[in-house]
């Protein structure tokens, strides 16, 4: 056998090894006559989960609330600094007993302050990780769909794929049908700051 054929045999059966992985095809089917038709799709579900309308629009709500509370955040660090001026503009005036209470309270401000920052920035990633489940399960769907439409027995995601076909690749199909069938993820971001509170009063109770 030449080094053409070798090599040519090799990717073949390189191909035809990734789907026996998965448990999809049996590795004595392997020879010298030509491998059976294909049973399984790939996807690239990390293109899918960013280009996708819905992606975009979950993108979107995060950039929007993200921007709401940076501006929050301003305000509060804002009046911090004009309550730390007021409370430097009165130091000389004060008695230490009444000078050390207003520090207190502002250090008590800052803590507070410090926290709200912590709370925002679990609610904004508790947000995408839970729209970004769901998109993920809409897009599971959807390839269930298709794979029952074309028999498939399995589909591979594109980064677990060494080398595949381009014929075997669905993620258009996928985007085309997510584009059409789901329209929007809406977040609900008053449940997911609950969720995160009570998260937050679990773990002082412990």
């Amino acid at each position: 056998m030449n080094t053409i054929n070798m090599t040519k045999k090799m990717v073949l059966v390189m191909v035809f090894l990734a789907v026996c992985v998965a448990g999809m095809l049996p590795v004595a089917a392997v020879g010298d006559t030509a491998l059976p038709a294909a049973t399984f799709g790939v996807v690239d579900m990390n293109r899918v989960m960013r280009t996708t309308e819905v992606a975009k629009d979950i993108f979107s709500q995060m950039e929007s609330k993200r921007k709401e509370y940076q501006v929050s955040i301003a305000k509060e660090e804002d009046a911090l600094r004009s309550s730390e001026q007021a409370i430097m503009k009165q130091k000389d005036s004060l008695s230490k007993d009444e000078f050390d209470k207003k520090r207190k309270e502002f250090e008590e401000k800052v803590i507070r302050g410090q926290k709200l920052v912590q709370d925002r920035k679990r609610i904004l990633d508790q947000a995408f990780n839970s729209s970004m489940g769901s998109l993920r399960n809409e897009a599971a769907k959807i390839v269930a769909d298709i794979a029952k439409e074309k028999n498939y027995m399995a589909v591979l995601t594109q980064d677990a794929v060494m080398i595949s076909a381009p014929s075997l690749d669905m993620t258009d199909m996928v985007i085309e049908r997510m584009n059409k069938g789901v329209k929007k993820i809406p977040i609900d971001w008053a449940a997911t700051a609950a969720t995160v509170e009570n998260a937050a009063n679990g773990d002082r109770k412990k």
